[in-house]
């Protein structure tokens, strides 16, 4: 029963749509290993229990590397990767974003006015409500010659304008996987498997939560399930806490 809900969770969140194995290695790295090496043989395990092939990995490795997101040395005859410093720092850009807490995550925002639309703004961070104008999170950097506007009550029908229907699907699509987690995982998992949903959870949460702007709730349809999705993930990576490395070991 309990391999059999594990593997049901592990499927579910691979059909959520396609997964890029670099991409796939960054979710890895960033939360399993966001300060520390990972050795050959875990990595391999890890990709091996998600269903991603060696040469699929290597393949990966090789464009990180080239990125400057990763380095690999040998140590003995077994590899040891790890997060450059550009890696490091770019992962922990986007922590706050995929790791904050419900209570804490979108609370308030701002809208801006810029003189030259959106050309220099980032869709990731803005979400355009006219021409020039824009919502954003109250803490994110504008354009100097920007005029910031108060936002004390946002509309509900303006979510209909900022939300992409294909995001509020994969949301919708997200939650109900989470939410099947939820209910069916409740029986203790090995180190390898907790660390194997802990990287399908955060992956497929992150590539929705990195797509759009950081906006309250107030600022959304009630179709829109990015903030159940945020309080689910936060409880389920409470359920299932990293692993250390050591525990992971498969010489």
């Amino acid at each position: 029963m309990r391999e059999q809900a594990y593997t049901r969770a592990v499927t579910a969140l691979s059909t959520l749509g396609p997964i890029r194995v670099w991409s796939l290695l960054v979710t890895v790295f960033g939360d399993l290993a966001p300060d520390c090496s990972l050795e050959g043989p875990t990595l391999s395990a890890l990709m091996d229990g998600i269903g991603i092939k060696p040469e699929a990995t290597r393949v990966a490795l090789h464009r990180l590397r080239a990125d400057g997101w990763i380095t690999s040395q040998k140590q003995g005859r077994i590899s040891q990767h790890r997060l450059t410093p550009k890696g490091r720092q770019d992962s922990e850009a986007a922590r706050p974003r995929i790791y904050g807490q419900t209570e804490t995550a979108g609370t308030r925002a701002k809208a801006v006015l810029v003189r030259n639309g959106a050309e220099a703004l980032d869709p990731a961070l803005f979400a355009s409500i006219g021409p020039t104008l824009f919502l954003c999170a109250q803490d994110t950097p504008t354009p100097p010659d920007a005029m910031i506007l108060a936002v004390d009550d946002i509309p509900r029908w303006l979510g209909a304008q900022i939300e992409p229907p294909a995001l509020v699907a994969s949301y919708e699509a997200l939650f109900g996987v989470l939410a099947q987690i939820d209910s069916e995982v409740t029986e203790p998992i090995s180190p390898l498997e907790t660390a194997v949903l802990r990287v399908m959870i955060v992956h497929a949460w992150r590539r929705l939560v990195l797509k759009h702007p950081n906006l309250p709730q107030s600022a959304h349809t009630p179709e829109w399930r990015g903030h159940d999705c945020r309080a689910l993930v936060t409880q389920l990576l409470g359920r299932f806490e990293r692993p250390a490395l050591d525990e992971l070991d498969t010489r």
